[in-house]
């Protein structure tokens, strides 16, 4: 007699089916692409990567599985709410058939490989010893039922009665906990040749049945649907903590924060983060809401193929200053490449010279670019910025050459930059070629505004001194609109307790290369006050020992602002931690390169004329063999520890993008990547350094009791150790020699460190007589 298991076939009822993933409740249509995938012999795990990654989950087969089931049991149970009854008794049965397909523990036929119910049915007998064969199981692990009732669920019928009634009674049904241990055996050791591959007409016939299917029950994900109805595995969560709270919202985040936007938002890598924008870039233009260029690519891709297409033609808009038209100009071309017409070209400006200027320039963009000669690096950049967007609002609002500009004029762009519009604000930083940049990126402050009208003033005084102009509007009117630049603050410094605190955080640190490097740095910076830029440029070769006063001493020539000359002074023990800095660069095979042409260096210093000429490349007849080999290494050696940075770095950095002539990125591993030819550190590379090592030392005084205040920490920076350095020497030195270490123009500049401290002040206060 055949015993028949007690068990109801299916869920219990009231039983909530799980559909897709957590908090994610609907199908879309890249739900039927993965089963199509499937059905066309593509692996779990690229059709998984390719339509469903975007919504998350673990990288690990299981759950490539489990999102299989998952979405077949959602199309079964939506289907069955449809009345698509004839469509779903063709597509789960090859849908369940496909060789990764294990169904929910709890189900009698989630111990077995299905078969294709496409097939021919074969007997129970043979397809029960297929079954064992291919999970490793004997034939009494089943009861006859459950053989029996297994079968059905595949093939949809129940087997040939003479195969059914031979079969004797097994023993009873096994635990659950059995159950799901040969569960997991089976799904691991099922082979896909156990499944029958689908005929042309089977599988047609299935792929015109998921088509149906889709057609009603997919659901096109919108722009105002909640991230959770699509998103899973807690990142709509993470999302609500940036403020997105449906696909619309994330779309004008992506194209706020542009292409390196997932670093915003907690456990969201590069590589989810693209599959995710890949599949809203369709979504978002069904709803006119595109995802810009700067979200799909990085900046460094979109300015490269800009700077290739950029046209550099004349804007007819200025030619007619009447026609009212604003904006005048696309901001991808540069102000300072357009055609202009006279009246506003500068060539008939107001104030204009009558006779020849020293710079020979006819127009005010000549005459812009000649002051800009002057500068060089970051400078020049900086004023580069400010001298275009003061030029674009001379033709664009104020519609006047700047040759024309008078004192009214000047103080409404003071309003201006107070309160820029809109259109002239851009959202995020940006590079010059995007065509998101725009002037500014938010209203001017005062410490702004004091900085941007300085360098207007030197370009103006410029201007004038070299006969361009007759007349300086800018001249005095820093007073006139209340810009009248402030003392530096001499208390944006560290003092004894908090020196001391953050030298005991460096000292924790495990003794590695970087440490060294970066105490040499900390050291350096706050006994030399040397600036940033200085201890990028600085090479070894300014370095030289000199006796005074019987003793040897280290003096280091720097080149610093406006290209003058100073000396300092390096203790031996920062000497010893230069070496040991160097020797770190060696033992990690960094430093010089050949193939690198650029020096990070403002001028050259002196050094042996052989080593000189070996740093052009002309080494002349000495070359050619009239100079032994022995002294041409001793040069050598002497030439490359000349030119050693102060500061190098310690790896050799990762290979460089590029872009061929189709626009296709790629990484370009010939071209050298090293930004200097001796290894030494950018500027924003130490100033990096820096802020990193003082936000912890920020950390650790949060965490610590009598520990100095974190916020200060949070604040400091390289110019930090600059005035640490001058409050401390003003106590032991003369403003004047100050003067020279610290490379100051004018002696007024240093003379704030020599001001009363406010301790000073207090002392001096209580012991003044009070009149009673």
């Amino acid at each position: 007699m055949i015993v028949t298991p007690n068990r109801p076939r299916g869920r219990p009822r009231g039983t909530e089916t799980k559909l897709l993933h957590e908090h994610a409740g609907h199908l879309g249509r890249h739900h039927f692409a993965f089963l199509r995938a499937l059905l066309d012999g593509v692996e779990l795990e690229q059709a998984w990567t390719r339509y469903l990654a975007f919504s998350g989950g673990p990288s690990d087969r299981r759950h490539f599985v489990s999102r299989l089931r998952q979405v077949v049991e959602a199309i079964e149970h939506a289907g069955a709410r449809q009345v698509c009854a004839a469509e779903l008794a063709v597509a789960l049965p090859a849908l369940r058939a496909l060789p990764d397909f294990v169904p929910a523990r709890g189900s009698r036929r989630d111990t077995l490989p299905l078969t294709a119910a496409t097939s021919a049915a074969p007997s129970l007998d043979d397809w029960r010893s297929a079954q064992c064969g291919a999970s490793g199981i004997d034939e009494d692990f089943y009861t006859q039922a459950e053989w029996i009732d297994l079968y059905g669920e595949v093939f949809g019928h129940a087997p040939p009665a003479s195969a059914s009634a031979s079969m004797p009674a097994l023993s009873p049904e096994p635990a659950p906990a059995l159950s799901a241990t040969v569960h997991a055996r089976l799904s691991e050791t099922a082979h896909p040749e156990v499944t029958p591959r689908l005929t042309p007409a089977q599988r047609r016939t299935v792929i015109e049945a998921l088509a149906t299917l889709e057609r009603v029950l997919a659901r096109e994900a919108r722009l105002d649907d909640e991230t959770g109805f699509w998103l899973g595995a807690g990142l709509p969560r993470e999302l609500a903590r940036v403020g997105v709270q449906s696909l619309g919202d994330l779309v004008r985040y992506i194209n706020l924060q542009g292409f390196r936007w997932h670093r915003t938002v907690s456990r969201l890598g590069a590589v989810r983060a693209a599959r995710l924008v890949a599949w809203l870039v369709p979504i978002a233009q069904q709803g006119d809401q595109a995802i810009r260029d700067s979200a799909l690519r990085p900046e460094s891709d979109l300015a490269r193929l800009r700077q290739r297409d950029l046209t550099r033609a004349p804007v007819t808009d200025l030619a007619d200053p009447a026609s009212g038209t604003d904006p005048l100009m696309p901001v991808a071309i540069p102000v300072m490449d357009v055609a202009l017409p006279d009246t506003l070209s500068g060539r008939d400006g107001l104030f204009r010279a009558s006779d020849t200027n020293v710079w020979g320039a006819q127009t005010d963009v000549q005459a812009i670019q000649q002051w800009l000669s002057r500068y060089q690096g970051q400078t020049r950049r900086d004023y580069a910025r400010i001298a275009e967007r003061f030029y674009r609002w001379c033709l664009q609002v104020r519609r006047k050459a700047l040759s024309s500009l008078q004192e009214p004029d000047l103080q409404a762009y003071q309003a201006f930059v107070t309160a820029p519009p809109p259109d002239w604000v851009q959202p995020r930083k940006v590079r010059r070629e995007d065509a998101a940049w725009r002037p500014f990126r938010g209203p001017l402050g005062r410490n702004s505004q004091r900085h941007e009208f300085a360098v207007l003033g030197g370009l103006f005084a410029a201007m004038h001194d070299k006969g361009y102009l007759r007349a300086n509007a800018m001249s005095g009117l820093g007073r006139t609109l209340g810009l009248v630049k402030p003392s530096i603050d001499v208390r944006r410094s560290l003092n004894e307790a908090q020196w001391s605190f953050a030298m005991a955080v460096l000292r924790e640190r495990p003794d590695t290369p970087a440490r060294r490097r970066l105490q040499l740095l900390l050291e350096l910076a706050s006994t030399t006050g040397l600036r940033l830029s200085e201890l990028a440029t600085t090479r070894m070769k300014g370095l030289r020992q000199e006796l005074v006063d019987g003793e040897p001493a280290w003096l280091l020539d720097v080149i610093g602002k406006g290209g003058k000359l100073r000396t300092v002074m390096v203790f031996d023990d920062i000497r010893a931690l230069m070496e040991r800095h160097h020797a770190d660069m060696d033992a990690a095979g960094v430093g010089f390169e050949d193939a690198v042409k650029r020096v990070q260096v403002p001028n050259s210093l002196p050094t042996t004329a052989a080593g000189e000429r070996m740093a052009a490349g002309d080494q002349g007849a000495e070359a050619s063999g009239s100079m032994g080999n022995a002294l041409q290494d001793a040069l050598r050696a002497e030439h490359l520890q000349g030119w050693r940075p102060l500061i190098g770095i310690l790896r050799r950095p990762p290979p460089r993008r590029d872009m061929d002539a189709r626009g296709v990125p790629f990484v370009d591993r010939e071209r050298p990547a090293q930004a200097d030819r001796y290894g030494a550190l950018e500027r924003s590379a130490i100033y990096g350094l820096l802020r990193r090592f003082f936000r912890d030392v920020a950390n650790e005084a949060a965490t610590r009791e009598g520990a100095p205040p974190a916020a200060e920490f949070t604040r400091a920076s390289t110019h930090w150790l600059r005035h640490t350095f001058a409050n401390e020497a003003i106590k032991q030195m003369q403003p004047q020699v100050l003067q020279s270490l610290l490379g100051h123009a004018d002696l007024r500049v240093t003379s704030v460190y020599v001001k009363a401290q406010a301790a000073d002040l207090v002392r001096g206060m209580r012991a003044l007589p009070r009149k009673r």
